[in-house]
């Protein structure tokens, strides 16, 4: 069975290189530049208040290099290309106790969900490691590691045929993702050719919370012109996409990956898919059923 509704209670390897999706333009004017740079918001469609969003990472997309960067080892690969690059010395300890220091920034923002970017992240742990380094290197740094990832981004089974089917029912469409580099995703939806059909991207690096934070499913929201009653946010993460969304007043479809965990009885999705192969006609009933 592909997809099973719940009770809701209250409250790979990388593609060829001869691959047939789009390259984007990664030097485009004004792209991903800055933490509000997002989609514009319906894409010229009627408002109906109804939108359905989607998790990015192990939802639409699959990348490791860039999941490791983002939740592990951004402060030692920067430091890396920072030496290699640019000669300069690095004690051998430093990038373990940088990675240490890293991860748990990243927990504590996981917990009280108020967001901070790439950039942020390093001049803080860097900071307190009293190393110096200027913000265009950490900047300029941050965007060959997260261009170096992008080469091997493919997008998850059934993802992009799902969204454009969702968008040509009239049904906007856009994305909110925990993510610390906000213009990866906009990298992304360029590469897999469904920038017409994303009428908002959503990270916690633009919006300023984790996806712990209901705001974040608001601020998507506003963008999209819908009403959170009237939405259905699709993810992988029982935690964050199904209780976070659920949390928000949103409808909640879980993608259950291989191995993971069945829901508990506190966190249940409205529906449970294991693949978005051929999954828009389930995930738009239960948008009109909302």
């Amino acid at each position: 069975m592909r997809g099973n509704k719940g009770a809701k209670e209250p409250t790979f390897r990388p593609p060829p290189s001869d691959s047939r999706l789009p390259t984007p333009d990664l030097d485009r004017p004004g792209h991903g530049k800055d933490r509000e740079h997002m989609a514009s918001p319906g894409n010229g469609r009627a408002r109906t208040g109804q939108a359905i969003t989607f998790d990015f990472h192990n939802t639409l997309a699959a990348c490791p290099e860039w999941f490791e960067l983002e939740v592990r080892h951004l402060p030692s690969a920067f430091l890396s290309w920072w030496s290699d690059g640019g000669g300069h010395h690095v004690a051998s300890s430093v990038p373990a106790e940088a990675d240490a220091r890293y991860r748990t920034l990243r927990r504590d923002i996981m917990e009280h969900g108020n967001e901070l970017t790439a950039e942020e992240c390093l001049r803080q742990v860097f900071g307190d490691l009293d190393i110096e380094i200027p913000a265009d290197e950490i900047a300029e740094g941050i965007d060959r590691l997260m261009r170096d990832a992008f080469a091997t981004v493919v997008p998850v089974p059934g993802a992009v045929e799902s969204v454009q089917a969702i968008h040509q029912s009239g049904v906007a469409v856009g994305i909110v993702s925990s993510a610390v580099y906000h213009p990866f995703l906009e990298w992304t939806i360029d590469r897999f050719g469904i920038r017409d059909a994303i009428g908002a991207v959503v990270t916690s690096a633009s919006a300023g919370f984790y996806k712990s934070r209901p705001e974040i499913y608001w601020h998507a929201a506003d963008l999209l012109d819908a009403i959170p009653e009237r939405m259905v946010h699709v993810g992988d993460s029982l935690r964050f996409d199904v209780g976070g969304a659920g949390r928000a007043g949103l409808g909640t479809v879980w993608l259950q990956r291989d191995a993971a965990e069945a829901p508990n009885g506190e966190i249940r999705p409205d529906l449970t898919l294991d693949t978005l192969v051929a999954a828009a006609p389930e995930i738009l009933a239960l948008l009109r059923a909302r």
